[in-house]
Formats: structure tokens, C-alpha cells, sequence
């Protein structure tokens, strides 16, 4: 069995596959648990794990991991990837753009997907039906502008997301969840549409914390996979196992 854990910016994933790569459990949580990784290796017979963090390297883990488990990786911008990564910059490439990619490579082989991951920032990531990752590009997420409103102006209010059944804001208030509930929509459309022009039979997978969201405004143009980064995660230590088995 396969162990993949996700530590983002605010939330944590543990997840552990099957060998036929099912989704056996999974557990998020705000902060890393010591406590449900142990947890998790008692019960289940995980053999080999990948983790990927944004956050600063915890030494305790990955040496527990590397100790008790037959494989581990920790995935890095230098790993050798199961598709063709023709991102300039590497290095800066973040790991949940990269899995998420490859999962949805693996779901749609012989597609052009255009991977939208809407978070913390919304993300936009393309890799061709050759599994060529060409890049995409990055914004910020609904949360983030709705707190860029509030931090940058003297008297505009912090507002929170609600189902909106109307267009046009009449107070201050309703005048902000319009403007950037209406505008990530239109501006998620406007991406997807510049993509199918040059890509007719272009995929539209959507994953992330805000993918109902778009998920219920615009569920004919696009596809939601909730844990599209895990999977993509588990392909990745799969491929790794597998080269490491055929040296």
C-alpha cells in the first residue's frame, strides 16, 4: 500500500491507495498530526511513501519514513517526473501544480487538460495528450481578494462568500461578493474558452478548496476531481517505485 501526505499551506492531507490505486482513507486536517501518521501505519501495511510540503522540512518524519518503510521520496523539484516537464523554471515550480497534473494525465491519458486548482490562489495548469507540461498561470483565490479589499482600502469591509441570485451589489457589501464571486466565474470562463481555441477537445479538471463552487456555476465546461494532488502524488511514487525496481 501507498502512503501520500500533502502538507499545503492551510490544511494537511494523509492518504493512503491500494496497490490498484483505490483511495483507502483519507484524513485532512489544519496541522500535521504525528498522532494519525502513526495511526496510519499501524493499520494499514503501507510499504512505501511520498510527502510533499510547502512548509519547512520535518527532519523526525521523513527519517521515521525512510526507516520503517521500504521507499520513501520527498518530492522535489529535481525528481525525474512520469511526463515531460517543459516549465522553465523548475525550481520554482510549486509540487501541487506538478501532481496535480500528472494525476490528471493519468485519469485522461492522450488528452489535452487544462488542471484548474482552486484554493488558496487558483491555478491554471496545462499538459498536453503527449504529456508535455507546458505551464499556466496563477491567481489569487476567492478569500485572498475578498482580504486584499479590506487590507488596501480604508473603509471597504472584510466580506465572506455566500450563494449570491444576484448580479448587481446594492449595498457596499453585496457590491463586493458580486464583484469577486462574479468575477473569478467570468475570468475562469474566459481561460477555459482561450484554451479551447487552440485545443477543441480540451479536459477541464477543477480540484481544490473552492471547487464546488465553480463546480455548481459552470458544471457543463469543466469536470470536479476532489483529490486530484493525492492522486497525482501516488502516480508519482508508483513511477519511482518502478525505477527503482527495474535498477
Amino acid at each position: 500500500m501507498n502512503l501520500c501526505i500533502d502538507i499545503g499551506n492551510s490544511r494537511s492531507k494523509l492518504a493512503v491507495f491500494s496497490e490498484d490505486g483505490e483511495l483507502l482513507q483519507l484524513i485532512t486536517r489544519e496541522r500535521f498530526s504525528q498522532k494519525k501518521l502513526d495511526k496510519v501505519l499501524k493499520k494499514y501495511p503501507i510499504r512505501q511513501a511520498i510527502l510533499s510540503s510547502v512548509r519547512r522540512r520535518n527532519s523526525r518524519i521523513e527519517r521515521q519514513l525512510s526507516s520503517q518503510l521500504q521507499h520513501f521520496i520527498r518530492l522535489n523539484w529535481a525528481l525525474p517526473l512520469p511526463v515531460k516537464n517543459s516549465y522553465a523554471t523548475p525550481e520554482t515550480l510549486g509540487n501541487d501544480r506538478v501532481a496535480a497534473v500528472i494525476g490528471a494525465n493519468k485519469l485522461f491519458p492522450d488528452s489535452d487538460i487544462l488542471v484548474i486548482d482552486a484554493g488558496t490562489c487558483i491555478t491554471y495548469d496545462f499538459i498536453t495528450a503527449k504529456a508535455n507540461y507546458l505551464g499556466g498561470s496563477i491567481l489569487a483565490g476567492i478569500e485572498m481578494r475578498f482580504a486584499a479589499l479590506e487590507h488596501f482600502t480604508a473603509k471597504l469591509p472584510l466580506v465572506q462568500r455566500i450563494d449570491l441570485d444576484q448580479e448587481i451589489g446594492n449595498t457596499t457589501f453585496s457590491s463586493i461578493q458580486t464583484g469577486v464571486q462574479s468575477g473569478v466565474v467570468y475570468e475562469m470562463q474566459g481561460f477555459i474558452a482561450q484554451y479551447q481555441k487552440e485545443y477543441p477537445e480540451l479536459r477541464v479538471l477543477i480540484t481544490g478548496g473552492d471547487a464546488d463552487f465553480f463546480e455548481k456555476r459552470l458544471s457543463s465546461q469543466l469536470f470536479k476531481v476532489p483529490n486530484l494532488v493525492l492522486m497525482g502524488l501516488n502516480q508519482i511514487l508508483n513511477y519511482h517505485v518502478q525505477q527503482h525496481t527495474a535498477d
